[in-house]
């Protein structure tokens, strides 16, 4: 499989997002890297000196899709999380709606890059979910994600060069 095609960084361009929008700015979101949700459940915890954090993944689910082009597809998630008044639910609706409105600024500029990347034949999923996790996730935080799904071509030509035996194919 040839991932060469896969130049997009997450990772980047949403610090590049969180350093430069004025909402995330005026409610204290930092950004974060991390690995997959337990590196998010490790980043909740250095909340003690920030309220606000916006932590991308620098894992990825994916697969290959064999049928007509084929293509590989990469998934990054990307966590929210607000700190709030522990049992407060009304400040928690807050900063769920904080959260809500850090994602929709997020998502004008991500239809943008969208037509920026499908110049360089990386497709983003239209289909983008925001998904609030549960309030007992962790105490006193309010906490979402949404994942983002990028396809680009894969070349699956069979190169015999590429095998010790090439006789696989007979």
């Amino acid at each position: 499989m040839n991932d060469s095609n896969f130049n997009w960084d997450a990772s980047s361009f949403f610090e590049r997002l969180t350093k430069n929008n004025r909402f995330a700015k005026e409610n204290g979101y930092v950004f974060e890297k991390v690995s997959s949700l337990e590196g998010f459940h490790g980043a909740l915890d250095s909340m003690t000196t920030t309220t606000a954090i916006v932590a991308v993944s620098d894992t990825s689910n994916g697969g290959l899709d064999l049928e007509n082009t084929p293509h590989t597809r990469r998934v990054k998630t990307v966590f929210l999380a607000k700190r709030h008044a522990v049992d407060n639910m009304t400040d928690r609706e807050e900063c769920m709606d904080n959260m809500r409105e850090l994602f929709r600024q997020f998502m004008s500029v991500l239809i943008l890059e969208k037509i920026r990347l499908e110049e360089h034949n990386i497709i983003i999923d239209p289909r983008i979910s925001f998904t609030e996790i549960d309030r007992y996730f962790f105490t006193g935080c309010a906490c979402a994600y949404f994942q983002i799904a990028i396809d680009t071509y894969t070349d699956l030509t069979y190169n015999p060069d590429e095998w010790l035996n090439s006789e696989l194919m007979q």
